[in-house]
């Protein structure tokens, strides 16, 4: 894969994320490549509406967290991504800034493969909102109150009850909001959809596991609090009774360059602090 031209998206608000992007665009510059920033970065303002739109390149790198790619994710459709961490979170970054220099190197030597993940497609009032990387999470609007809800999966119906909320997660979200909220572990060889009901109702309820062709839709019943649809933490719409959602996969995948093989279970190990006795 040659690589000639390159977008950089660092964390909004953030020196360091600007510190290692200015160095990052230095470097390629210093290699032939040529670089794209959004304005909206180098302002440090934050994402406008979308600031990646105009951009066409063989490459996205982000500087930041998880936060930051699945908002870039949303917008640059299959262009491929290389995470640099800086911040709390970067289970999907590639590298860190001490390393990045070294990395982009084997980018430029063509030492690099692609990794495709799922990506959840929404469909709520017969349009289509940005695709989620993590997850589609349904809630309530008001704090502690819960929602009354159906959730089916190609017209069979799973569960009809109440809860704080209901997240239909990919492969990928299982070790996110999923996870915290008590779905399991899902090695990333499989391609598969989540449901993880959010402090149910009734104890016996627990999550399931569809097939990637499975098509979910959630209903927002009569009675229920006014409810919120959130994908990936970064984009909220307003639910009234009697409004379904509609999740099923992508047919756009997300695509991260990836540069060497990825342990995932010693990266589960160290990113979420879990036990391993020597």
């Amino acid at each position: 894969m040659r690589i000639s031209r390159v977008g950089i998206v660092a964390k909004p608000n953030s020196e360091e994320a600007a510190r290692v992007a200015t160095d990052v665009g230095c470097f390629l510059s210093s290699k032939g490549v040529e670089v794209i920033r959004p304005a909206e970065m180098t302002k440090e303002s934050g994402f406008g509406p979308n600031p990646t739109a105009a951009i066409s390149a063989d490459l996205i790198v982000v500087v930041g967290g998880d936060g930051t790619i699945m908002r870039t994710a949303q917008m640059v459709e299959s262009m491929p991504i290389l995470g640099i961490k800086v911040g709390a979170r970067g289970f999907l970054c590639e590298t860190v800034p001490e390393e990045a220099v070294a990395t982009l190197t084997r980018v430029l030597e063509g030492k690099t493969y692609l990794e495709y993940k799922t990506k959840l497609s929404v469909d709520f009032k017969g349009r289509r909102l940005p695709d989620a990387l993590n997850e589609v999470l349904v809630t309530s609007a008001r704090p502690s109150k819960i929602i009354r809800f159906s959730v089916s999966a190609d017209g069979k119906p799973i569960h009809r009850g109440m809860a704080d909320g209901v997240i239909v997660s990919t492969t990928t979200g299982a070790t996110a909001y999923a996870l915290s909220a008590g779905g399991p572990l899902i090695d990333p060889g499989l391609d598969v959809i989540e449901v993880v009901f959010v402090c149910p109702l009734h104890h016996g309820v627990r999550p399931i596991i569809l097939p990637p062709s499975a098509r979910v839709e959630i209903t927002l019943l009569p009675g229920s609090s006014r409810g919120l649809l959130i994908l990936d933490g970064q984009v909220s719409v307003d639910l009234e009774d009697g409004e379904k959602i509609l999740v099923e996969k992508s047919r756009t995948p997300a695509v991260f360059l990836r540069t060497a093989p990825v342990d995932f279970y010693e990266k589960v190990r160290k990113s979420l602090n879990m036990g391993f006795e020597a």
